[in-house]
């Protein structure tokens, strides 16, 4: 089942403009992110561009390959974004809480969440599954 909520509606004002200008493209270098937002009626400094497409990446939202000096960057998938923050919002849970956050959060999963779990442990285990139907 999937999210229908926007992946963006967490992001602080700033970076939600960002996001939605690197959405726009495929790779984009910083001065094209910056030259679109000034076409968008937010002109902002090369800089703050640069820091907010950093902060980001480093949260799960760009993927970014480096050309020379610089990088560019380009908006993941909603779906790829959704696994990252989900897996990091449970992994911060398991790092604070432990083995109880594991025990409660299981004990609320559907049973066809549950048999997706099952599925991508066996997937886990034995990556040759991927392939089979």
């Amino acid at each position: 089942m999937t999210d229908p909520r926007d992946v963006r509606e967490n992001l602080p004002e700033l970076e939600r403009q960002v996001f939605t200008a690197v959405r726009q493209g495929p790779l984009l270098s910083v001065s094209e992110v910056t030259d679109r937002l000034a076409a968008d009626g937010r002109a902002l400094a090369y800089t703050t561009v640069m820091t907010v497409l950093t902060r980001l990446w480093q949260k799960g939202y760009l993927d970014r390959q480096q050309e020379g000096r610089s990088y560019l960057y380009e908006a993941l998938p909603e779906d790829d974004i959704r696994r990252e923050l989900g897996g990091r919002a449970v992994r911060e849970a398991l790092a604070k809480f432990g083995t109880p956050a594991l025990t409660g959060f299981v004990r609320t999963l559907s049973p066809e969440q549950r048999a997706l779990v099952a599925t991508l442990l066996r997937e886990q285990d034995d990556p040759e599954s991927e392939d089979q139907p």
